[in-house]
């Protein structure tokens, strides 16, 4: 049994992510100054906040001023309910009649994208004597959720319905993300057409929103009344390596330690299937990170790390727990020396959307995949904490009920 007064936040760690909390805020406001002032910002922390950590990211956000967050389930905006998060909360994914009773418990904003599930909302509420917000989905080309935005008829019945309050109407670009497009053009048309229609009834939501991060970053004129920038506001360009010139800090860095070091002779191989052969006397260091940790396998032989600031190239097979790399330019190198895996302010070469494109994935998977072992430190107004202290410093209440979150 350990010692009750082992304090466990003070372990040495082998490795670990940092979450800078402060670059989070500078990219608020940097998307703030590229859209119009009244426009709303949704963040989209689904899924841990694209690995970084949900908690810490809305509350830092909140903070921050933002507008509204974003979920993609149900249990996702619960949890942040139950820390105390007071802004408007909208599930991007669809719900089902089971969930009628928690999202209005939680005063979680549903997105509601078939009539069948709107229709038997709105009798519900309706038999309790309650009205809840919503935000109407619809498809513009993306095929994935939606009433068919050409479908007039059917959305001007759905937005006149009583026990719905329809505050949003939404849908999602498919092609953004690709320069020049055509399918974006055609969803943009087809959205607009959409709200100026429902302008000419007087049915328009007052939010009505399109963009996500390379929509709103190379389309301006498609704020709308809200953006979603899910991706540029944890600092990756959107465009994953082609060039933008918006000012973005990246959230994350993956760092690890140097585990053991040992000098490999000409003729020698390294981890697993011997893919890398010594064709010089290499000094080789074993470093504390791995595809366990979400740092990607990849390809053989490819991609850097950096100790002292410099590169070393990544030899052989990524392993689980470990990775080789080649220190032989770095003679005063120790173990228990750090190593940047991930830390895109520090080199290019090993920016997220530079090991995304090596790995030939997108920034989001790998962020996504970073492994709950993973120790947490964050950097919050210059400093770098841990959660507990965090935890002081934003002031996040301990778990408790939605009613008394939204009481206090």
């Amino acid at each position: 049994m350990p010692s009750p007064t082992l304090d466990l936040d003070q372990l040495t760690r082998p490795n670990w992510i940092e979450i800078n909390l402060d670059g989070l805020v500078n990219n608020i406001n940097v998307f703030r100054g590229c859209i119009p002032p009244a426009t709303k910002i949704l963040f989209p922390v689904k899924a841990d906040a694209y690995g970084h950590g949900s908690l810490a990211c809305s509350w830092a956000a909140v903070r921050a001023g933002i507008d509204w967050l974003g979920v993609a389930h149900l249990f996702e905006g619960i949890l942040l309910r139950q820390y105390g998060i007071p802004v408007p909360i909208l599930i991007l994914g669809s719900i089902t009649p089971d969930d009628f009773p928690f999202a209005v418990e939680h005063a979680l904003t549903p997105s509601l994208s078939d009539a069948e599930t709107i229709l038997a909302f709105d009798a519900w509420l309706l038999q309790r004597g309650l009205t809840h917000n919503a935000h109407l989905k619809v498809d513009t080309g993306m095929h994935r959720f939606g009433i068919q935005s050409s479908d007039h008829a059917t959305i001007d019945a759905l937005l006149q319905l009583k026990g719905l309050r329809f505050e949003g109407l939404f849908s999602h670009l498919a092609t953004a993300d690709v320069p020049g497009h055509s399918m974006t053009s055609v969803q943009i048309s087809r959205f607009r057409e959409l709200v100026e229609h429902l302008e000419k009834k007087n049915l328009r939501p007052p939010i009505c929103h399109l963009a996500n991060s390379a929509g709103a970053l190379n389309n301006p004129e498609i704020t709308f009344d809200m953006v979603r920038p899910g991706i540029a506001l944890y600092g990756y360009n959107p465009m994953g390596t082609i060039p933008g010139d918006w000012m973005l800090t990246p959230v994350m860095r993956m760092m690890a330690t140097i585990r053991q070091i040992r000098e490999v002779p000409t003729g020698e191989s390294i981890s697993y299937g011997q893919l890398w052969t010594a064709t010089r006397p290499t000094r080789v260091a074993t470093v504390a990170i791995g595809y366990g940790d979400g740092y990607m396998r990849g390809e053989v032989n490819q991609g850097w790390m950096f100790v002292h600031g410099k590169p070393c190239p990544i030899l052989g097979r990524v392993c689980m727990d470990a990775t080789m790399i080649d220190i032989s330019e770095i003679p005063d190198a120790a173990i228990g020396d750090p190593v940047a895996a991930i830390h895109g302010e520090l080199d290019s070469r090993i920016s997220l959307e530079s090991i995304a494109d090596r790995c030939h994935t997108i920034s989001y998977e790998i962020a996504t995949r970073v492994a709950r072992r993973l120790y947490r430190k964050y950097h919050w107004q210059g400093r770098l904490l841990r959660w507990d202290e965090l935890r002081k410093e934003l002031e996040i209440p301990a778990e408790t009920s939605s009613k008394e979150s939204r009481a206090t």
